[in-house]
């Protein structure tokens, strides 16, 4: 248990939180963070991490039906019993989604909407956007359309709204899950030089630890197990960590080769525009039966637009997608489907459903298939997700629903299966689980294609690599030779994986 000094900022005395009583997400929690600190809160997915910043925020109980025992304490004032609004300007947080902060179309509208908010006389106002976004690097994009953003620049757009509400604590609850190497890398280095009070959710740490204090560790049952400087709890309870999913780097397996198969899927001379903006050209590309295959690139390259083309969410404006051979728009929907799946970027999309089983078994229903109910346990099973089966999908933790949305698609027989970021919000060992079980796919036969910001995914699990980069296909081939690429390393805003970051430590480059 932390123990409160002059200069602790935020304690939790026995704090615990549920949606229903008999069910916490946050257990007996007793622990302090100090002025000044910066403070990284890990743990398994669904341990509880978003909850408690959302109880810190003072968002949670107030704009949830939740439960809380015990006390929560902003300096030394209970979080009850600050006026609605008051705390969260005091405690700024930034999402994953940085999308869903913003209500309005432009940058310098969102910044002024947020001055707005907490009465700052519109004479100020202009000075003060001027300031934060000079302070955080981003002064070109005042007057742009944030839907033009990439994700690292709306990530940035959203950190320079909590800036001007000028908190004392910032939460960052995974803020670079959705940003390219380069782009995460930026992010964290921003963080750094802003040298504010700070707690930091994150299941990447390895970017954070040159400048981090302290990490403060929670159990599957959201319970604080650990806590201490972070490479001090790394050498003395290494095991420990790796129980709760928990790792400061890469964990890599010998993985069997697979042959590859004939070719599954062709994609000739496609085009895409969006209104007169081109977003992909002159894309050509095959894959084959148990390949698997990488798609990535920088925030706004087209990665997650050409997983919707092949999967028939969008046509194309010019060019074909073949699926042996026949035009993919000659399928019925349901044919398609059965041929081939697709986890979108946000699992909240796929979900039509009231409870986590009825979700899992939905697809086996609609293509009547025998013995549900048993398969329906197994996949439950499998992704960690039996205790919460009767929970609405929408509210589980961010990595339990990209779970569920994979665990939906999984069925016997699919020729290819398309995933848009399936790892993120993942821990260590339930990324791990997940793609063993993807694996064992591509083994049985499936084609793999994965959209991801993971180089270290990249290089342990996959055959190839395609690299879009300003709207086109700037690479296809192995990683190793992608790796080797330092050119298109630094244009397309990638990185080497940490296997050979470490290497090149080793040796002095």
């Amino acid at each position: 248990m932390s123990v409160k000094s002059p200069n602790t900022l935020v304690q939790a005395v026995n704090y615990s939180f549920s949606y229903e009583q008999d069910h916490p997400l946050l257990n007996n929690l007793s622990l302090t963070i100090s002025e000044g600190e910066t403070t990284i809160l890990a743990g398994a997915s669904g341990s509880g991490k978003s909850t408690l910043a959302l109880c810190l925020n003072g968002l949670y109980p107030e704009a949830v039906e939740g439960y809380s025992t015990g006390e929560l304490f902003f300096r030394d004032k209970s979080v009850t019993s600050f006026e609605k609004g008051e705390l969260n300007q005091q405690i700024g947080i930034v999402f994953q989604d940085p999308e869903s902060q913003f209500c309005m179309l432009k940058v310098e509208d969102e910044l002024a909407f947020t001055l707005e908010n907490i009465e700052t006389p519109r004479e100020e106002m202009a000075d003060l956007i001027s300031d934060v976004l000079e302070k955080i690097g981003i002064t070109k994009l005042r007057h742009r359309d944030i839907h033009s953003l990439s994700g690292g620049q709306k990530q940035k757009v959203a950190l320079a709204a909590v800036l001007l509400l000028k908190p004392t604590m910032l939460i960052l609850d995974e803020p670079t899950a959705n940003l390219d190497p380069q782009s995460r890398l930026e992010f964290v280095e921003l963080i750094e030089r802003l040298s504010m009070t700070t707690l930091i959710i994150d299941h990447q740490l390895e970017d954070w630890l040159r400048f981090t204090d302290r990490m403060l560790v929670l159990s599957r049952s959201g319970e604080l197990v650990l806590e201490g400087k972070p490479m001090e709890l790394l050498r003395k309870h290494k095991n420990e960590l790796e129980a709760e999913g928990i790792t400061f780097s890469p964990v890599y397996e010998e993985l069997p080769h697979v042959d590859h198969g004939s070719e599954i899927l062709r994609v000739q001379n496609l085009q895409f525009k969006r209104k007169k903006n081109v977003i992909l050209t002159n894309i050509d590309f095959s894959i084959h039966e148990k390949e698997f295959v990488a798609i990535v690139g920088g925030n706004g390259a087209g990665k997650s637009t050409m997983l919707q083309l092949l999967s028939r969410l969008l046509k194309p404006t010019r060019g074909s997608i073949e699926l042996h051979g026949t035009a993919i728009t000659s399928f019925q929907e349901l044919e398609l489907r059965e041929k081939m799946g697709f986890v979108f970027q946000n699992p909240e999309h796929q979900f039509i459903t009231d409870s986590v089983e009825e979700e899992v078994a939905f697809g086996m229903e609609v293509r009547d298939e025998s013995g549900i109910g048993a398969r329906v346990d197994d996949l439950l099973q499998r992704f960690h997700l039996k205790n919460h089966r009767r929970a609405n999908p929408f509210s589980l933790s961010g990595g339990q629903k990209r779970r569920l949305s994979v665990a939906t698609m999984l069925h016997e027989g699919q020729d290819i299966l398309l995933f848009d970021e399936p790892t993120f919000g993942q821990d260590a060992r339930t990324s791990s689980e997940l793609l063993k079980i993807v694996k064992s796919l591509q083994e049985q036969g499936t084609a793999i294609v994965f959209v991801t910001h993971d180089m270290d995914l990249v290089d342990q699990y996959c055959d190839r690599a395609l690299v879009f980069h300003e709207q086109e296909l700037a690479f296809d081939g192995s990683p190793e030779e992608l790796f080797h690429n330092e050119a298109l390393l630094q244009a397309a805003r990638l990185r080497k994986p940490y296997r050979m970051r470490q290497a090149l430590e080793v040796v002095g480059q």
